[in-house]
């Protein structure tokens, strides 16, 4: 009598009777695996650059602030106007606010030291509100240029002060 062989619910005879992974299923998983790791590694590096871009710009801001926050609240009289407010025409000067040497202005360093330092220029523009030099309101412009992954970016505020009372 033949013997009778037993069919699976595929209508597939088995192969043999060992159970596990073939070398091809294993080569194709570590593939995938690899794939997904290396989607997320780049996720990863996209997402880092941005927080970098965004910690700088907010740094940038509060330098500006700064600025326009001592600007707004230097004493301003018809004898006393501080140099924060002199007038400098429409092309505006260099102002450096953190006492250095360089005129550049500390944006952002790595908090471990060793990365990049971004560094850019101040600049202060102040201009008689009306045609008259000698007008008690000022328009004081500072921006706040740099180089941020090769692209030049500028921050930039505007405020109006009048002479004190």
């Amino acid at each position: 009598m033949p013997r009778q062989r037993t069919v699976n619910h595929f209508g597939l005879l088995p192969a043999s009777r060992e159970k596990g992974m073939t070398l091809v299923e294993i080569a194709i998983g570590v593939a995938v695996l690899g794939l997904v790791a290396a989607g997320a590694i780049a996720a990863l590096m996209v997402l880092n650059k941005n927080a970098v871009s965004t910690r700088i710009m907010t740094n940038a801001s509060e330098i500006v602030q700064r600025n326009i926050e001592a600007a707004i609240g230097a004493q301003f009289t018809s004898t006393s106007i501080p140099s924060i407010l002199a007038i400098t025409g429409s092309s505006g000067v260099v102002w450096d606010d953190d006492a250095g040497s360089d005129n550049q202005e500390t944006i952002y360093t790595s908090r471990d030291g060793t990365g990049p330092t971004v560094k850019g220029t101040l600049t202060r523009t102040v201009t008689a509100e009306t045609a008259d030099a000698n007008s008690p309101i000022r328009r004081v412009k500072f921006s706040l240029s740099y180089t941020l992954f090769g692209r030049p970016m500028t921050y930039e505020m505007v405020t109006l002060r009048a002479i004190d009372k």
